[in-house]
């Protein structure tokens, strides 16, 4: 058996994560809002639209905007919720 060498020290709180996980998708959401349409569609190469709007709406949920993502066709739409 080898051994491994470590250090072990008493803490009073864990450390907080310094890093933001992103995605690929949020520069399309970035834009949408920036751009301030109510209304938008995407295409994106190589990608079903359905599995596009699956990504989009992840990343809605988690940033929670009030943006409908949907798809009709090979077309994927963005779209502002009506308050």
């Amino acid at each position: 058996m080898s051994k491994i060498s470590f250090e072990m020290k008493p803490v009073e709180k864990k450390r907080e994560k310094k890093y933001h996980k992103g995605s690929i998708y949020d520069p399309i959401i970035d834009q949408f809002i920036e751009s301030g349409h109510n209304l938008v569609e995407i295409t994106i190469e190589d990608k079903k639209a359905s599995y596009v709007v699956t990504q989009l709406d992840k990343r809605i949920e988690t940033r929670e905007l009030d943006i409908v993502a949907s798809w009709t066709g090979d077309i994927v739409y963005l779209e502002k919720k009506l308050t």
